[in-house]
């Protein structure tokens, strides 16, 4: 009778100590599962990268969006199965070899260099939604930009650690 006891007291201290790290471990698998479908589910491609470059063969500054400010075009399609609901907390890395930098968002216009963002035909970075992506530098415009011709480097990473990077030449 007293071993029968004790074997059921036992048995309520095991169960006790092993079921909330088993619930514990159910949880954060769960978690870890929806994180990393909703990676898989996530894919973006960089398809087209300009300058504001004249086409000649000494390339020169022509602000083609009248902001008197250097921009470079980006645009991103959402090429992935799902929304991309926080698109102002991309990150964007740009610049030329040796001088690549993380270039923040700004939608005041008040900081340079900095990026901002307009969804091409939609509302929202959904399924097959293209962003365009302006990097702007106040390099001296509209008297005399600096930004050299050369080849460039960007690199776009979603809030969720998915990217796409290009190389593109002016």
């Amino acid at each position: 009778m007293l071993l029968t006891i004790a074997g059921v007291i036992s048995a309520i201290a095991i169960i006790n100590a092993v079921y909330p790290a088993i619930t514990r471990s159910t949880g954060a698998l769960s978690s870890a599962s929806s994180t990393v479908d909703e990676r898989i589910r996530t894919n973006i491609s960089i398809i087209h990268v300009v300058a504001e470059l004249g086409a000649t063969s000494t390339p020169s500054w022509v602000d083609t969006n009248s902001n008197s400010l250097f921009d470079f075009f980006i645009w991103v399609k959402n090429v992935g199965d799902s929304r991309i609901a926080t698109v102002n907390e991309t990150d964007v890395f740009f610049g030329q070899a040796g001088d690549i930098s993380r270039i923040p968002f700004d939608d005041t216009g008040s900081v340079y260099p900095s990026w901002d963002f307009t969804i091409e035909d939609d509302t929202e970075w959904s399924i097959g939604t293209t962003v365009k992506v302006t990097v702007s530098f106040d390099d001296g415009c509209p008297s005399a930009c600096t930004k050299p011709a050369g080849s460039y480097f960007v690199k776009v990473i979603t809030p969720n650690g998915v990217t796409s990077q290009h190389y593109f030449g002016t």
